[in-house]
């Protein structure tokens, strides 16, 4: 585990080293990485960077949204999402941060989710319906573990939870057009890469004004072990029980599902789901996956 104290303290070197200014604040409660990033923009700051994993991101992202303040990671999550996608060494905050420094501030598209206890909520990377927004409810709810065994335990629990999960009839709306499946899960992407494992699904694009819809079929832990396989192989494309469109909005009823954002649980179905262009500037640094862009 890093030492936060220490991993700020190389951060705010290499900022200084090219020539930034920097303050630093911290959070003490869920929303403050929100409220601080909105009064950052307010007062015409250039940059914020979120200091932890994907969901501090999107927390700050949530406060800039449609700003001139842009937005960078040092990444101390456990799946560190976004950094993957950007490129950034998970285990030397000093580069992650003069990469971000180097690189250019660019316009990205963002979702925007809101549903059964919750929203509207903006993410970055994908808002999840079923399967994966259980086994997250379930890890959220032993942070101790979390924490402790980071990685390892979300697969853990994510094994223990596929085995005694069932499929739930749901209807998606994309785009005006209706589908009735059973599924394990619905997944709304802006991102590809998928619980830092999977590209899921690999052909999405950050800045092409589209989110990406994915809907894998079944309904017990055959099916849901059938999926991982194949998708941790790379198949995607042409397969039955795999669907795959793309949106300007997405909405998912039917039986409940639990809903998350960015990995973090947030709520429940039914939830509604649209595409905000260019809501947000982020800093893309030269290490980042071209493939992500249009």
């Amino acid at each position: 585990m890093h030492n936060t104290h220490a991993a700020i303290d190389a951060a705010t070197a290499a900022f200084r080293g090219v020539g930034w200014e920097t303050s630093t604040q911290e959070t003490t409660a869920g929303g403050d990485a929100t409220r601080l990033a909105r009064e950052a923009a307010a007062q015409g700051v250039e940059v914020v960077m979120a200091m932890g994993g994907d969901g501090t991101l999107n927390e700050v992202a949530n406060g800039v949204l449609g700003t001139q303040t842009a937005i960078g990671i040092l990444p101390l999550g456990t799946a560190n999402v976004w950094a993957l996608e950007m490129g950034l060494p998970l285990d030397n905050i000093a580069r992650a941060a003069e990469l971000q420094a180097r690189g250019t501030p660019q316009r990205i598209d963002v979702g925007v989710a809101q549903g059964k206890g919750f929203g509207p909520r903006a993410f970055l990377l994908s808002c999840g319906a079923g399967l994966d927004a259980h086994v997250i409810q379930q890890v959220e709810s032993d942070r101790d573990n979390k924490r402790r065994f980071g990685k390892a335990f979300f697969l853990a629990v994510g094994f223990r939870e596929a085995l005694q999960y069932r499929g739930r009839k749901v209807s998606v709306k994309v785009d005006g057009v209706t589908y009735r499946r059973r599924v394990l899960l619905a997944l709304t992407s802006n991102t590809q890469l998928y619980g830092a494992m999977v590209r899921l699904p690999p052909t999405a694009r950050i800045n092409d004004g589209l989110l990406d819809v994915t809907l894998l079929h079944g309904d017990n832990a055959l099916n849901a072990l059938w999926h991982f396989v194949r998708l941790g192989a790379g198949f995607f494309a042409r397969q039955p029980d795999i669907e795959h469109y793309r949106a300007r909005n997405v909405e998912i009823r039917g039986d409940t599902l639990q809903v998350h954002v960015d990995a973090e649980p947030v709520g429940a179905t039914p939830v509604r789901i649209h595409i905000k262009p260019g809501a947000l500037r982020v800093l893309v640094p030269a290490t980042a996956n071209r493939a992500i862009f249009e």
